[in-house]
């Protein structure tokens, strides 16, 4: 009975020990050199070994930087995501305007159809005239709706 127990934990123990061995064999990667590069996303990308081809700027490895060298890397670090989340904001910020001033375009368009059938099945001139009157409005603003939307679509 001991032995059957034995076959069966030795899968388990013979698993083990190649993990222990495998992580054990793997090593610490210290003290290596870093390279800073842009991708063609233009995401900054940092690495310890980069592709080939591409235009890379070699940066101190952290552990063999003084302390000065370290408080200045990481408040560069610091302003350029501060830059990189003002980008973001203003382009989200974009984004949020351009889908807004759509939205009210479709509206002003919905509008414009909804007078011009009004007009069409006006009896009087009076009512003709009103529908007229609120239908050419309706067109100017549709003509400013689309310039303001081409203009945020042109402007990077």
């Amino acid at each position: 009975m001991a032995s059957y127990k034995l076959r069966r934990l030795l899968p388990r123990v013979s698993l083990l020990l190649l993990g222990f061995v495998w992580i054990a064999a793997a090593g610490e990667a210290q003290g290596g050199t870093l390279y800073e590069y842009v991708d063609k996303d233009g995401t900054v990308v940092i690495t310890d070994s980069p592709p080939p081809g591409v235009n890379v700027k070699k940066s101190q490895s952290l552990p063999n930087m003084t302390e000065e060298q370290k408080a200045a890397s990481e408040k560069e670090g610091n302003e350029k995501l501060h830059r990189y989340r003002e980008a973001d904001a203003k382009r989200k910020e974009r984004e949020e305007t351009i889908r807004t001033t759509r939205e009210e375009l479709e509206k002003a368009k919905r509008d414009e159809e909804n007078y011009r059938v009004n007009m069409n099945q006006a009896s009087g001139f009076a009512q003709r005239s009103h529908w007229r009157k609120l239908l050419d409005e309706q067109l100017k603003l549709i003509d400013e709706k689309k310039k303001k939307l081409d203009a945020l679509e042109s402007r990077p």
